[in-house]
């Protein structure tokens, strides 16, 4: 994952008006809401709720979160951490990581 400023491209959508989260799979968000609530982060189970990200700060907010998941979950692993009924693995958050950076370049954010 590249972090870092983001920005609209040109060109870029200028409106998240029709551009939810509504068409991410449930599992990748309940995947998300479980480290959201895990490291108490209001602003991402904000996102979650209203299943859309509506600001370059939302937008920037997502991703340090994906960054810190990322890292918690390969402590999550090498401990045996059940989430969602199975042990988890970095596949999981790596699979998360890729739908929603996809989802907010999609939003018209380059990073």
């Amino acid at each position: 994952m590249i972090l870092g400023v983001i920005q609209r491209f040109p060109g870029g959508h200028w409106t998240n008006e029709g551009k939810t989260m509504k068409g991410i799979n449930d599992t990748i968000k309940a995947f998300m809401q479980h480290y959201a609530e895990e490291f108490k982060d209001s602003e991402v189970l904000l996102v979650l709720e209203k299943e859309s990200i509506e600001s370059e700060n939302e937008a920037n907010s997502v991703l340090n979160f994906l960054d810190s998941m990322c890292k918690k979950v390969q402590e999550d692993m090498e401990s045996g951490v059940v989430v969602l009924n199975q042990k988890v693995h970095t596949t999981d958050a790596e699979k998360v990581c890729d739908v929603v950076e996809d989802y907010i370049e999609g939003l018209g954010y380059e990073f």
